[in-house]
C-alpha cells in the first residue's frame, strides 16, 4: 500500500505537469503518452479490485462502490485524467484509514506465551521434564522458585509465596501452603513445592483467558462509522442523479462530471483525517491511540471503569507507617529492620530498603540470613538477632494492643503489617501499602465535571478496594474479581445503556480491555499484553490523561461533523454546475483535490488543541 501510494503521488505530479504542458520539456515524456494512465493503473485498478472484493465479502453496497463505477465510466469516455485523480484520492483515503487500524490481535498472541512449555512431573519416584500439553489431571508436578506455574492445581507439599498479579492484580505476593490452590500463569517466588494438577490444557485459567480473548476478537465486529453509511446512500443517489442527467441531456460527459464530484473521496477522508489529527495531538502528550474509531467511541462514553493496582495506584508497596515498641526509636527500629532485609528478594523487603536509602538510614552488615517462605526472615545484625514476619511467626511476643492496631490498618487501609522482633522481644511493626498516583484525585474530579461516572473493578480485597474508592470519591466498587469476572461485570454495566471505557494496566485486565466499548492501558508500568489489548495506551502512566483524552474525543467528533457538513455543502453546489454543463470531469477531479485539502487543513487544527492542565 505504501509503494502504491508513493507511486500514485508521483503519477499525479506527472498528470498535472502534463496538463499544463510542462511534462515534455521537463521530464521528456513521449508526446503521445498520457501520464494519467499511470495513476489509473497504480491507484484506480487496485482500489477497484479491493472495492469489488469487499462488497462481495460483505454482500452489500459500501461507500466506495461509486469509485470503480466512475473510474470505468471515465475511461470509457476518454477522461483518463479524471479517472486517475479519483483513484488516487480514494487510495490516499484508504491509506489514511489503514494507518489507524493495526495490531488488533497482538494481545491474544502474547497471552499464549505466558505459560511455560515444559513442566517437572514426578512419575514412579523420578522427576522428568515433559511438554505441558502432556500433563494429565492428577499428575504431581514440582515447581521451582522463580518458575511460572504450568497448570491449575493444589499444593500437596511445601510452602511459598505466589505472585498472582497476572490474574488478580494484587500488588502483594499471596502465601500458599499445603491444600491451597494455585493458578497457571502465576509466578512461584520463593520455595520449591509440589502440586497436583486439577485443570489442564484448555481448561486452565490462563488458556481460558486466551480462548475468551480470541472469542472477543471474533464477536466484536468493527463499528461502521455513520459517515460510511451516509456515503453509501449518497453514492446510490449519485448514480440516480447521473442517470437522470444523462437521459435528459443526452450528454454522458455531464453525467460523468456529476459522478466525479459526487464520489465520496473527501467525504470518506472526513473521519480518518480528524482522527489522525486527534491522534497526533494525543501523541504529543504520550498517548498512543491504535484503533481508527477509538476517539469517536470515547466521545460517547458515560462511565469509566478503573482497575486499582498500577492504574489508580503505583502498583508497588511502600512503607507508610512505623509503630515502635518500648525502648525503640523510629530510626533504631528502621535501621535494624532494613539491615536484616539486605539480602531479601521479597517486595516488602525491597520497599523497606528503598525507604532506608531514600531517608539515608545507615545500614549495618547482616549475617545468618534465612528465609521462612511465606512467613518472614531472620538475620544477625551487630550481634543482635532480628526477625521480621507475620504475627504467627512471633505471636507469643506481640502485645494485644499492637495486634489490634495492625488489624485496623489492614481493615481500614488495606495495608500489610510486618512485625519486628529483636533478641526475642517485640520491637514494633512496619506498615506497607500501595499508594495513590499523584493525579488520581484530580482526574476523578475532572471526570465528574465532565458528567462522566467512575467505577472501580479490582481483583484486590474488598477492604483495600473500599479504602481507595473512599479516598477518590468513587461511588461504585467491585472487588475480588478474576479476569473473567471483570469482563462479565463490564457486560452487566453496559446493559444499562451507558457506554463504558475500561482503564487498566495488567495481564489480568486484558479480557476486560478487549471486551470494553473502548479501553485504555497504562504503558509504562503496565504489561505489554494489556497495552496490546487496549485501544489507547498512556505511555508514561499519567492517569490524568484519561480525562484529557475524553475532552479531546469530543473535539474530534465535532471536527468530523464539520468536515462532513462543509464537504457536502461544497459538493452540492458543484454538482449543480456539473449538471448544467458548467463543470468538466477534469475540473471536477481538481475540485476533489481542493475538497480533500480542505478536509486535511480543517482537521489539522486539532493538532494544536489545548494541552494538559
Amino acid at each position: 500500500m505504501k509503494q502504491q501510494t508513493t507511486g500514485s503521488a508521483a503519477a499525479t505530479v506527472l498528470c498535472l505537469l502534463s496538463g499544463i504542458g510542462l511534462a515534455l520539456s521537463l521530464l521528456h515524456i513521449p508526446s503521445g503518452f498520457d501520464a494519467a494512465w499511470i495513476a489509473v493503473v497504480l491507484s484506480g485498478a487496485p482500489f477497484t479490485i479491493a472495492a469489488v472484493r469487499g462488497m462481495m465479502e460483505a454482500r452489500r453496497l459500501r461507500s466506495g462502490f461509486l469509485v470503480p463505477v466512475t473510474i470505468l465510466f471515465a475511461i470509457a469516455l476518454g477522461q483518463v485524467f479524471a479517472a486517475g485523480m479519483v483513484g488516487f484520492i480514494m487510495l490516499i483515503a484508504q491509506r489514511v484509514e489503514q494507518m489507524t487500524a493495526q495490531r488488533a490481535h497482538a494481545g491474544v498472541q502474547r497471552l499464549s506465551t505466558l505459560t511455560p512449555q515444559t513442566a517437572h512431573i514426578i512419575r514412579g519416584g523420578q522427576t522428568e521434564d515433559i511438554p505441558v500439553d502432556q500433563i494429565r489431571v492428577g499428575d504431581v508436578i514440582t515447581v521451582l522458585a522463580g518458575e511460572t506455574i504450568p497448570v491449575d492445581g493444589v499444593i500437596v507439599s511445601g510452602e511459598t509465596s505466589v505472585d498472582q498479579s497476572v490474574m488478580t492484580g494484587e500488588p502483594m505476593p499471596v502465601d500458599k501452603k499445603e491444600g491451597d490452590s494455585v493458578i497457571s500463569g502465576t509466578l512461584n517466588q520463593f520455595a520449591v513445592f509440589t502440586m497436583r494438577a486439577t485443570r489442564i490444557g484448555q481448561d486452565s485459567a490462563m488458556q481460558r483467558m486466551v480462548q475468551l480473548a480470541e472469542q472477543i476478537d471474533a464477536e466484536k465486529a468493527p463499528i461502521i462509522a455513520q459517515a460510511d453509511r451516509w456515503a453509501a446512500l449518497l453514492s446510490v443517489a449519485a448514480l440516480a442523479v447521473a442517470g437522470v442527467i444523462c437521459l435528459l441531456t443526452g450528454q454522458p460527459v455531464r453525467a460523468l462530471a456529476v459522478l466525479v464530484v459526487f464520489c465520496p473521496c473527501a467525504f470518506t477522508m472526513a473521519t480518518p483525517t480528524a482522527i489522525l489529527a486527534g491522534m497526533a495531538n494525543a501523541a504529543k502528550y504520550g498517548i498512543i491511540i491504535r484503533s481508527g474509531d477509538a476517539l469517536e467511541r470515547l466521545s460517547h462514553v458515560g462511565k469509566v471503569a478503573f482497575d486499582k493496582t498500577g492504574t489508580l495506584t503505583y502498583g508497588r508497596p511502600e512503607l507508610i507507617e512505623v509503630r515502635c515498641g518500648a525502648g525503640y526509636t523510629r530510626e533504631t527500629l528502621l535501621a535494624f529492620a532494613a539491615s536484616a532485609e539486605q539480602h531479601s528478594e521479597h517486595p516488602l523487603g525491597r520497599a523497606l530498603l528503598h525507604y532506608a536509602e531514600t531517608h539515608q538510614i545507615p545500614l549495618s552488615p547482616c549475617t545468618d540470613f534465612t528465609v521462612s517462605a511465606g512467613r518472614g526472615v531472620s538475620a544477625a545484625v551487630n550481634g543482635h538477632s532480628v526477625q521480621l514476619g507475620k504475627p504467627e511467626l512471633m505471636s507469643e511476643v506481640v502485645p494485644d494492643a499492637a495486634q489490634q492496631e495492625s488489624d485496623a490498618f489492614g481493615r481500614e487501609r488495606g495495608a500489610t503489617c510486618i512485625f519486628v522482633r529483636i533478641d526475642g522481644s517485640y520491637a514494633g511493626f512496619l506498615v506497607f501499602a500501595d499508594t495513590l498516583r499523584i493525579y488520581s484525585r484530580q482526574m476523578i474530579v475532572r471526570l465528574h465535571e465532565l458528567k462522566v461516572e467512575s467505577v472501580l473493578l479490582t481483583g484486590d480485597r474488598a477492604a483495600t478496594a473500599e479504602t481507595v474508592a473512599a479516598q477518590l470519591t468513587i461511588p461504585e466498587v467491585y472487588a475480588d474479581l478474576l479476569p473473567e469476572d471483570k469482563m462479565q461485570r463490564l457486560a452487566e454495566l453496559e446493559r444499562g445503556g451507558t457506554h463504558i471505557c475500561m482503564v487498566g494496566d495488567g495481564i489480568n485486565d486484558s479480557l476486560a480491555l478487549k471486551s470494553a466499548y473502548v479501553s485504555m492501558a497504562m504503558g509504562g508500568i503496565g504489561s505489554d499484553i494489556a497495552a496490546n489489548s487496549a485501544d489507547v495506551v498512556l505511555v508514561d502512566d499519567e492517569v490524568r490523561k484519561v480525562s484529557y483524552l475524553l475532552q479531546l474525543s469530543k473535539k474530534v467528533r465535532k471536527k468530523i461533523r464539520s468536515n462532513i457538513f462543509i464537504t457536502m455543502s461544497i459538493n452540492f453546489w458543484f454538482i449543480l454546475l456539473a449538471a448544467f454543463g458548467l463543470l468538466s470531469p477534469t475540473e471536477g477531479a481538481l475540485i476533489h483535490i481542493i475538497s480533500a485539502l480542505f478536509v486535511v487543513f480543517n482537521s489539522s487544527a486539532l493538532m494544536t488543541t489545548w494541552g494538559l492542565d
